[in-house]
């Protein structure tokens, strides 16, 4: 059986959606049963927690924080000692080779946005993706934006890019009580009747405008809070600029939240009135989907990767203040009919099992050829120990 190493350093951090692409891919594949998959982490134990009753997935720990000593040394070791035929990197592979490289880069926003990132950052950033994809045998990318994009900055050929696209997970087309989940939220969070943002704080994401516009449209006087969800990236000072000088009436109603757990996140999804994803540029942009597949009321950016997301109607807008307040303001005042009618379009193109299968045929054009007897469901299989 093909072994093939996974670089799994997303389960040490904050909830991106780079974890959520490792995560939802190799849970299917794994269940596929055509590789025996080792996954690289600092915390194996933590990693091993998001696959319960895993098949083929071995978690192997990373002995050193060091980014440049992982990737020179520790790396290149890794793929002796395990006899690795392909590993998968997001974004940026080590220089040192000694197996077949599968390369994932999401987006190249800070090339299309550079505005929206510093210069040592675009720097830094651009050489290692470049040097990355040139030298990788295969090539993935989420969108076909961001295939575009690679195409255009890094002049490599269209063919070689193959698009494997994010998904939302089944976990988010279950129903749900509406009324219980608001009150769960309001024990939990101390909370209720919001506007729910998703995504890590960046200016890109523009938080600022959003909270611009609940500030202009003075919704804290209709009983109206507004919830972040997300960690910093990037650092948006302008946030606290505006914060600062609120009424401590007004900031009562303001919320920013980090760590939230998937359960969690899902039930403030699910208890929210209206979620906005006001994003200037993604390579994907998994959290509208999400809110759409519970049939909640989205409000979602039209721009780059998002410009797919056409279901969402006359929601789906430019992201300037203007159309945002104007599309915040009608939201509130009319629920829409065509809600289920979102969720099942998600539901019929969003579906990791494609992305997953697609993914794993990929690779198996690489490495060998797939097997023909896959996993069956319902079929005890002893899972995978953490490795010392």
């Amino acid at each position: 059986m093909p072994k093939i190493f996974v670089d799994g350093r997303v389960f040490d951090t904050e909830y991106q959606g780079t974890r959520t692409y490792i995560h939802n891919l190799y849970k299917i594949i794994d269940n596929i049963g055509d590789f025996e998959i080792f996954l690289a982490s600092c915390n194996p134990e933590n990693a091993a927690g998001f696959f319960p009753g895993s098949h083929n997935i071995r978690f192997i720990p990373y002995n050193t924080v060091s980014k440049l000593r992982r990737a020179l040394y520790e790396l290149p070791e890794m793929m002796t000692r395990y006899r690795i035929d392909a590993a998968h990197y997001q974004y940026v592979a080590p220089p040192r080779k000694n197996c077949l490289h599968i390369v994932t880069i999401h987006d190249l926003l800070f090339k299309d946005f550079p505005g929206e990132f510093s210069l040592a950052y675009r720097m830094t950033k651009s050489a290692a993706f470049y040097l990355s994809a040139k030298s990788a045998d295969l090539i993935t990318t989420v969108s076909a934006y961001s295939k575009k994009a690679i195409v255009r900055h890094f002049s490599i050929p269209e063919n070689n890019i193959h698009v494997v696209p994010n998904g939302v997970s089944n976990f988010y087309f279950e129903p749900f009580d509406k009324e219980k989940a608001a009150l769960e939220v309001w024990e939990k969070f101390g909370f209720q009747h919001y506007i729910l943002y998703v995504s890590r704080i960046e200016p890109r994401k523009n938080q600022l405008d959003l909270l611009k516009a609940y500030l202009d449209l003075k919704l804290y006087d209709q009983g109206k809070s507004l919830v972040f969800v997300g960690k910093t990236s990037i650092p948006v000072p302008q946030l606290k600029e505006i914060m600062q000088p609120l009424s401590e009436e007004i900031k009562r109603k303001i919320f920013f939240l980090e760590d939230i757990s998937n359960d969690d996140l899902r039930l403030l999804y699910q208890a929210t009135e209206l979620f906005v994803y006001p994003s200037k540029g993604e390579g994907f942009g998994i959290p509208p989907l999400e809110a759409g597949a519970l049939g909640i009321p989205t409000i979602c950016s039209n721009t780059t990767a998002m410009e797919d997301f056409s279901f969402f109607g006359d929601r789906h807008i430019h992201p300037d203040i203007t159309q945002l307040k104007a599309s915040i303001s009608r939201a509130l005042a009319e629920q829409p009919s065509n809600l289920r009618e979102i969720s099942n379009t998600i539901r019929r193109r969003y579906g990791w099992e494609k992305a997953a299968f697609t993914m794993n045929e990929l690779i198996w054009k690489k490495v060998g050829k797939p097997h023909p007897v896959f996993n069956t469901p319902g079929v005890s299989v002893k899972a995978s120990p953490v490795l010392d």
